[in-house]
């Protein structure tokens, strides 16, 4: 169900962006692939405890459900356009400390971002700024998050910004089809709610990708 809703607001912002226009070029590509997460500060704050700070070390395990996938929607002008894409990005912390049961933004460490993009020298090169809706899952102390919450009551929240540099390579294939694999490096911040406190959890990721797309 949680799912189900974070798709629909996908299709809604799909809708938004191509209303209103038409003259340009559309592309609209779908990703799987993996991603790897750089070891990276993590603070827990909760009440009546100290704070529980750590070099957090991630897996991403991108091809476990829910997997790892990305979607994008650009609008082309020559060699130029913007773009709507969504990344859903996974962390699920490795190297717990005895006082954390569980800690994972597995149902999505998602990264929602605005791109400039070019096509230059046989590339594409995107460039975005955006923001991360989370859906945490911990257990810190013994006490659970609950999953009840947050936006739609469905416990996605939008927690921090986002940014990403992405250099790509698309391979036609037939008509209007085509094949790309693609680098990308995002950075991330994000405070998620834990029991009674919040975690700061930023990101600096490591991608890998590749898909199909089409253009119109």
């Amino acid at each position: 169900m949680r799912i189900g809703r974070l798709v629909l607001v996908q299709m809604l912002l799909l809708i938004l962006l191509f209303a209103g226009e038409a003259g340009a070029t559309w592309t609209f590509e779908l990703f799987s692939g993996a991603q790897y997460n750089v070891p990276m500060p993590l603070v827990m704050r909760q009440q009546g405890f100290a704070d529980l700070s750590l070099l957090g070390d991630y897996e991403s395990q991108p091809f476990n459900s829910p997997i790892y996938y990305a979607w994008r929607l650009g609008k082309w002008h020559g060699n130029r356009g913007w773009e709507l894409e969504f990344v859903h990005q996974k962390l699920i912390l490795h190297n717990r400390p005895d006082d954390v049961q569980n800690f994972e933004v597995s149902h999505g460490y998602n990264l929602l971002t605005l791109n400039r993009a070019w096509h230059l020298y046989g590339l594409h090169l995107h460039v975005g700024l955006g923001m991360v809706i989370t859906h945490p899952e911990s257990t810190v102390r013994g006490q659970t998050h609950p999953g009840n919450q947050g936006l739609f009551n469905a416990g996605y929240y939008i927690s921090g910004p986002t940014t990403q540099v992405a250099v790509g390579k698309r391979f036609p294939l037939w008509y209007t089809l085509f094949a790309t694999v693609e680098g990308k490096v995002t950075a991330s911040f994000a405070r998620v709610p834990i029991a009674d406190g919040s975690a700061d959890v930023p990101s600096v990721a490591l991608h890998g990708l590749f898909g199909l797309g089409m253009n119109w």
